[in-house]
């Protein structure tokens, strides 16, 4: 719960935004992010892992996690890995959450709306971006301690999401 009051106030400051069809434009496109990647991570990868592995769903959960963070290696392109360590984590982090609330709920509706929400904040990047990367660096050090913590409270979160999942038989309930 923590993890989502930073996330809460980007959503409130985006209610501030003066409005501009940027916005909505910005909007949608998250909206997309969090319906496709949830669709690819936990309606088709999840289920691909639960065949291949069958009877391993910790490590089904953790695949498909950190398979979800991985993808944001893409960031490189543009930004330096001190901040796309972290990035990473905290993407694998989510996917745990979600990957969890889709496996508890059997319903892939809610992980979208939930990944859509947490995106909002990215809006306020996206409109008030200076196409500067200056304000994106973290140093060597400071990427070394927020990876180092992101991947302590990913380890924290996979015993929680396989505790709320342990009974479940995933090749079962994921092949409906």
């Amino acid at each position: 719960m923590i993890l989502l009051v930073p996330k809460l106030l980007g959503i409130w400051q985006v209610g501030r935004l003066p409005f501009s069809p940027m916005i909505l434009f910005y909007g949608g496109y998250v909206g997309l992010i969090g319906i496709t990647e949830e669709y690819i991570y936990r309606g088709v990868l999840l289920p691909l892992l639960a065949k291949a592995l069958p009877g391993k769903t910790l490590l089904v959960i953790m695949i498909d996690s950190l398979a979800f963070g991985s993808v944001h290696l893409i960031n490189l392109t543009g930004l330096n890995l001190s901040y796309v360590l972290p990035q990473l984590m905290l993407a694998a982090i989510t996917g745990l959450l979600l990957c969890g609330v889709y496996l508890k709920t059997q319903n892939l509706i809610l992980p979208m709306l939930l990944h859509a929400l947490s995106d909002v904040p990215m809006i306020l990047t996206f409109m008030n971006h200076t196409h500067n990367r200056s304000g994106l660096n973290i140093s060597n050090q400071g990427s070394l301690i927020l990876g180092l913590g992101a991947f302590g409270v990913f380890l924290i979160i996979t015993g929680f999401v396989y505790w709320q999942t342990r009974h479940l038989d995933i090749e079962k309930q994921l092949a409906n």
